[in-house]
């Protein structure tokens, strides 16, 4: 695993295609709005604050993995960018759940990997 040296490699690091980008605007849009608000949230990260960002900055995290998933299949299903949003907007908060193999209705380990905003 490589170490992040900011939030522009971050973002590169999630290989989403520049021509999806001249297909899917919209989600291009969403894309550099997550990122605005994940820079707003880390240069304004502080002791005081810190575990409400925190949630935060995970909640943006879970959005973009479930984004890049959803891109590589978009086409194929036929999915508008407003679907694909809508979907990532209702699932983000459960995704790092499912991904641990955990049902929806399931308590979980205590962890910050869950506590998503």
């Amino acid at each position: 695993m490589s170490t992040l040296n900011g939030i522009d490699q971050y973002i590169k690091e999630f290989q989403f295609e520049e021509e999806k980008w001249f297909q899917h605007k919209l989600i291009k849009k969403y894309v550099e709005d997550q990122k605005k608000i994940m820079n707003q949230a880390v240069r304004g990260l502080h002791e005081s604050n810190f575990w409400e960002i925190i949630p935060q900055i995970l909640g943006i995290d879970s959005k973009l993995v479930l984004l890049r998933e959803l891109l590589v299949s978009i086409d194929d299903f036929g999915f508008t960018d407003e679907q694909v949003l809508e979907i990532v907007e209702k699932d983000y908060l459960s995704y790092n759940k499912e991904l641990c193999g955990y049902k929806l209705n399931d308590f979980t380990n205590h962890s910050l990997i869950f506590k998503v905003k």
